[in-house]
C-alpha cells in the first residue's frame, strides 16, 4: 500500500512535467514521456561503435536528463532483432502518436513483433512481444535492458549475478564464475520461480529502473520455472525479462500469444505493480485480448488441513496461469484466462496430485469445477517406518537444497555433500544431501532399525526425484543383497540444471519392493543409494539426481527425520471427486538431447508397474504433454 501511494504521488508530480512527444531523425525515433523519462529507438543499422544491438533496439535511456544506457549497448530482445533467426535479418521500425496522449513504436521482423508504448505523463515503457516462430539462433526470448553499471550498480534481488570481480577462466562453461572472495556467481543464480516475483530492478543514487511482470501467459514451464533476471559486469548492468527460456524447460514453447510487461523508472523506490494493459485495445496491438473477452475458473479443494500451500495450474496451447489456494476454505480462483481448452493440475507445493483434462471456457465465461480431494494421491498420507524429506516436489528442505539455488554446488559456503551414513532417528533432514553427483557423493547409505514383524513381509522403499541429469536415476542395495534393477531413463533435460540454480524437471517416484530375505539379523539395516547412468561426466557435471523424498513404507512408527510420516485423518471425509490420473497431450515437451547407450549391468528381476498420480507439470515418458508425471519403476531386491 505504501509503495502504491508513493508511486501515485510520484506519477502525479511527473505528469506536471511538459514535453510529451515524438521526434525523429533519419537514424532514430526519440520518445519523451513527459515524466522525465526519454528514450530513443534505432531506425537504421547501428554504427560501428555499437557493441550489442540492432535496428529496433533502445539506444538511449535518460531520466531527468541523465543518460543511463550502456555505452554501445542497445536494450533489445536477445542480442538484436536481426540476430533472432538464422538467415533472417529484415527489421523495420515505425512510430506513431495516438490520440495525442500515447506513442506506439512497433519493431517488426518476419517472425517476431516488439512494441514500446508511452503514455503522456507516465514514466513507464509498456511493452509487448508476440512471435509466430521460436528464435533459433538462441532458443529463448529475453528482453534485455543494458544499462550503465556505474550509475545503477545494484540488482534489487541480490548480487548473485554480479561478476565484476570474477577470476579467469570461468569455473564452468562461460557462465559460472569464481570470485576473488571464493564465492561463485552467475546470471543463473539470479533466477526466481515465476510465481515468486512480480517485479525486479536495478538501483543507484535516487534512481530505480524496474521490470514488472505481466500475466506471463505466453511463457512456458509453469509457475515453478526459473529464468535469469540480471547480469552485472564492468561494462553493463543487464536487467532481463525472460519472455520465455530454454533453461530446464519441460514444455514446448508457445507461439502466437502476446506477452505483456512494463519498464518503469522512479527516483529509487519500488514501482506500483498494478499495471493495466486495457488501453492496448485502442492501439491495435497484435494479439491483445481485453479482460471482457477472457474467462475464469473456480474450484475447491476439500479434505485438507489448508495449511500446506496448494496451487491450481491451468495450461493450454495458448497460455499458462496459476492460482493459489485460499487457505481458510480451499478455494482457487483463476481469472483473465484466454478462452480455450485447458488442463488443470493441482500442486502441493511443487508436487502434482490432481489432474483434470479437457475443461473448456469461452470468452466471458466463469466456470466452476467440481470439488476435489488429493488425499488418495498424496504420498505423504501413507504410513512410513521413516521418511527423509517431504513429498513436496522439491529438495529445498534437504542439505544445501535452498542455498545451492544461488550458487554453484562447489561453493565453499555450502555444507559438505558427502555426509553418509544417514542414521534414521539420529540425523535430521538437513543431513541428507539435496543432490547426488556420481563423481562426488555416490553410494549414499541409510542406516535404520527394523522390527522382526516388518522384516517378515515385503517392504516398499520409495525415492522421489525432481531431475536426473545425463540419464541419472537411483538404484538401491539392501545390506549385502545385489543391487536393484535400474529404473528406466528419466525425462531428459538438454540443458544443465543442478549447477545452474534449478532442480526442476519431471518429478518421478521410483518404488522398490524389498523381499524379506534381504534383511539381516543385525540391529541396524542399510540401504545404499547410488546414481546410475550410461553417460559420462566429471565432478559436478557427472550424472546427478535431485531428491524430493525417500521413505520406507510400513505401519511401525519411528521418530520422523522430517515431517511426521503419517498425516492422513483417522476418518477420511467422503470424496466428491476422485483424483484423475490422466496427462495432457499438448503442448509436448521439447525434443530431448540424445543420450549414449546405457550399459548398466543389473540382476534379472520381476518388475511390475505401480499406478501413481501425476506429480509435476510436464509430460511423462508415456504421455506426450506438459504435465510432470509421477512415474514408478519397481524392482525386487533379493539376496543372492
Amino acid at each position: 500500500m505504501m509503495t502504491n501511494m508513493r508511486w501515485a504521488l510520484f506519477a502525479a508530480a511527473a505528469a506536471c512535467v511538459s514535453g510529451f512527444g515524438l521526434t525523429s531523425t533519419a537514424d532514430e525515433y526519440t520518445i519523451d514521456t513527459g515524466a522525465k523519462l526519454v528514450f530513443s529507438v534505432r531506425r537504421t543499422a547501428p554504427p560501428a561503435s555499437a557493441t550489442v544491438g540492432s535496428i529496433g533496439g533502445i539506444t538511449s535511456l535518460k531520466y531527468d536528463d541523465v543518460e543511463y544506457a550502456q555505452e554501445g549497448g542497445y536494450s533489445t530482445v536477445n542480442k538484436g532483432f536481426d540476430l533472432l533467426f538464422a538467415g533472417v535479418s529484415d527489421v523495420t521500425v515505425d512510430a506513431v502518436v495516438v490520440d495525442t496522449t500515447m506513442i506506439k513504436v512497433t519493431v517488426v521482423t518476419p517472425f517476431l513483433t516488439q512494441y514500446y508504448i508511452a503514455k503522456d505523463g507516465d514514466a513507464r515503457i509498456y511493452m509487448g512481444t508476440i512471435w509466430t516462430k521460436q528464435p533459433d539462433v538462441e532458443s529463448k526470448i529475453h528482453f534485455v535492458l543494458r544499462l550503465n553499471p556505474d550509475l545503477v550498480p545494484t540488482f534489487s534481488r541480490g548480487n548473485e549475478g554480479d561478476i565484476r570481480l570474477a577470476t579467469d577462466p570461468a569455473l564452468e562453461a562461460d557462465d559460472v564464475f569464481l570470485m576473488s572472495n571464493n564465492e561463485t556467481r552467475s546470471t543463473y543464480y539470479t533466477m526466481s520461480r515465476a510465481v515468486d516475483w512480480t517485479f525486479a530492478g536495478v538501483t543507484g543514487p535516487k534512481i530505480g529502473f524496474w521490470l514488472i511482470r505481466g500475466l506471463h501467459e505466453a511463457a512456458s514451464g509453469g509457475p515453478f520455472h526459473r529464468a535469469p533476471m540480471s547480469l552485472t559486469t564492468n561494462d553493463t548492468q543487464e536487467l532481463i525479462y525472460a519472455v520465455n527460456d530454454i533453461h530446464a524447460q519441460t514444455e514446448a514453447f508457445r507461439v502466437g500469444t502476446l506477452s505483456t510487461y512494463t519498464f518503469a523508472a522512479s527516483p529509487g523506490f519500488e514501482p506500483d505493480t498494478a499495471v493495466s494493459y486495457e488501453f492496448y485495445a485502442e492501439l491495435n496491438v497484435t494479439g491483445f485480448v481485453p479482460e471482457a473477452e477472457r474467462c475464469e475458473f473456480r474450484v475447491r479443494l476439500i479434505e485438507n488441513d489448508y495449511v500446506t500451500r496448494h496451487r491450481a495450474v491451468f495450461t493450454s496451447e495458448q497460455g499458462q496461469y496459476w492460482a493459489t489456494m485460499r487457505q481458510r476454505d480451499g478455494y482457487f480462483r483463476a481469472p483473465f484466462l484466454l478462452p480455450g481448452v485447458y488442463t488443470m493440475t493441482v500442486y502441493k507445493e511443487e508436487l502434482a496430485l490432481h489432474v483434470i483434462e479437457n475443461i473448456t471456457a469461452e470468452a466471458g465465461a466463469k466456470v466452476t469445477l467440481p470439488n476435489f480431494s488429493v488425499l488418495a494421491s498424496d504420498p505423504s498420507t501413507q504410513p512410513a517406518v521413516f521418511r527423509i524429506g517431504d513429498w513436496d516436489g522439491s529438495p529445498r528442505e534437504l542439505r544445501n537444497g535452498e542455498m545451492v539455488l544461488k550458487m554453484h554446488p562447489s561453493d565453499a559456503r555450502l555444507d559438505s555433500w558427502a555426509t553418509a551414513p544417514f542414521i534414521v532417528d539420529t540425523n535430521t533432514t538437513t543431513d541428507f544431501p539435496a543432490y547426488m553427483f556420481q563423481d562426488v557423493n555416490d553410494f549414499y547409505t541409510i542406516e535404520f532399525a527394523l522390527s522382526e514383524a516388518l522384516k517378515a513381509t515385503t517392504r516398499t522403499f520409495r525415492i522421489g526425484t525432481t531431475v536426473g541429469n545425463k540419464g541419472a536415476r537411483p538404484s538401491i542395495q539392501v545390506n549385502s543383497a545385489k543391487k536393484s534393477k535400474v529404473p528406466p531413463k528419466p525425462f531428459s533435460i538438454p540443458t544443465r540444471t543442478l549447477t545452474l540454480g534449478t532442480y526442476r524437471s519431471v518429478n518421478e517416484m521410483h518404488t522398490y519392493d524389498i523381499a524379506p530375505s534381504a534383511w539381516t539379523t543385525d540391529a541396524m539395516q542399510t540401504i545404499t543409494v547410488r546414481a546410475e547412468s550410461g553417460s559420462a561426466g566429471v565432478d559436478w557435471l557427472s550424472p546427478s539426481i535431485a531428491f524430493d523424498c525417500l521413505d520406507l513404507l510400513g505401519e511401525e512408527t519411528m521418530a520422523p527425520t522430517s515431517a511426521p510420516a503419517t498425516n492422513a485423518p483417522a476418518t477420511p471425509l467422503p470424496k466428491t471427486n476422485a483424483p484423475l490420473t490422466t496427462a495432457p497431450s499438448t503442448p509436448s515437451p521439447p525434443t530431448s538431447a540424445p543420450e549414449t547407450t546405457d550399459p548398466v549391468t543389473t540382476i534379472p528381476v520381476t518388475s511390475e508397474p505401480v499406478t501413481t498420480s501425476p506429480s509435476t507439470d510436464a509430460a511423462s515418458t508415456t504421455f506426450n504433454g506438459i504435465l510432470l508425471a509421477m512415474l514408478s519403476a519397481i524392482a525386487i531386491v533379493a539376496m543372492l
